[in-house]
C-alpha cells in the first residue's frame, strides 16, 4: 500500500465522487531529505535493460531495498508478506508491482498483519494488484484473464489509451469492515475516474521520481523515459475473496 491506511477514505483510494477527492500537486514529488538520500542509494544504479529495472522492483519485494519511488512507506506492509513469493515471481516476469493486498475473509480487526479500524470487528479484502508492464505482456495477460471470470482490470498508458473489462462507472469495494454498532465501513474502492487521476502521478514518477537521479542524456535515464512512454499501468482485482487466486492468470 502506498498511502497511509488512515487516509484511505479521502485519498486516491476513495470514491472519486467524494468532494474531498483532490487533484495532483507538485508537493507529491518532494520528499524529506533523508528519504531522498535512501532512494538515491538504492535506485540510482546503472540500468542497461528492462531486466535491470525488474531487478529493482524484485529486490524491493524481497526486502533487499527499503525504499521505492512509488511508496512513502519504508519497505513493505506486514500484510504483503502473505503474498511475498508471488510478488517476487511476477516482478521477475516483468510485471512491476507498486501496490498490492492479499485476499482476507473475515479476519479479526486486531490482526497484526491485516487488521484495522479498532477492536471487536472483522475485516475483508479482495486481492488487488497494481503494476506496470509492457504492451506485449499486457496482451498476454488480458487473454489469460478471460478464463477467470472473477478478475476485473483497468489498464492505461501515459497517453490515456485504456483497456478494461468493467464499466467506466463501476466502483469496486476492495476493503471493508464490520464493527459492533456501526454500519459496514468501506474505506477502499477501485474506480475508473480515480485510477485515471492516479495514473498521471504514477507515470510522472518514472522521470520526476527516478529518472531525475541520473544526468540528462544518461542511458539509464533514457531507458526509464522509454518505459514511461510505452508501458501500461494496470489495476487488477480478484472479486472472489473466498476461493480466488489472483496470481493464477500470471502462470504459464
Amino acid at each position: 500500500r502506498t498511502l497511509g491506511w488512515d487516509q484511505y477514505p479521502h485519498g486516491r483510494w476513495g470514491d472519486s465522487r467524494n468532494p474531498s477527492y483532490g487533484a495532483l500537486t507538485d508537493h507529491q514529488f518532494t520528499r524529506p531529505r533523508g528519504r531522498g538520500k535512501k532512494l538515491q542509494e538504492e535506485w540510482a544504479v546503472p540500468l542497461k535493460s528492462v531486466e535491470d529495472i525488474s531487478e529493482r522492483f524484485t529486490n524491493f519485494c524481497q526486502g533487499k531495498l527499503t525504499s521505492s519511488p512509488w511508496s512513502e512507506l519504508d519497505g513493505l506492509q506486514p500484510e504483503t508478506k502473505i503474498i511475498d513469493d508471488q510478488l517476487v515471481n511476477i516482478n521477475q516476469k516483468g510485471f512491476l508491482t507498486i501496490n498490492s493486498q492479499p485476499a482476507v475473509n473475515g479476519e479479526k480487526s486486531d490482526s497484526p498483519t491485516v487488521g484495522w479500524g479498532g477492536p471487536g470487528g472483522y475485516v475483508y479484502q479482495k486481492a488487488y494488484l497494481e503494476f506496470f508492464c509492457a504492451k506485449e505482456k499486457l496482451d498476454q495477460l488480458i487473454e489469460k484473464i478471460k478464463a477467470f471470470p472473477s478478475l476485473t482490470y483497468i489498464a492505461v498508458n501515459k497517453d490515456g489509451e485504456t483497456f478494461s473489462n468493467i464499466s467506466p462507472n463501476a466502483v469496486n469495494a476492495v476493503t471493508w469492515g464490520v464493527f459492533p454498532g456501526k454500519e459496514i465501513i468501506q474505506p477502499t474502492v477501485v474506480d475508473h475516474a480515480s485510477f485515471m487521476v492516479w495514473k498521471d502521478e504514477a507515470f510522472e514518477i518514472w522521470t520526476r521520481g527516478w529518472g531525475c537521479m541520473f544526468p540528462e542524456g544518461d542511458s539509464s535515464r533514457e531507458l526509464l523515459e522509454k518505459v514511461q512512454k510505452t508501458y501500461y499501468l494496470v489495476s487488477l482485482v480478484d472479486n472472489d475473496y473466498v476461493q480466488g487466486d489472483l496470481f493464477a492468470a500470471f502462470k504459464i
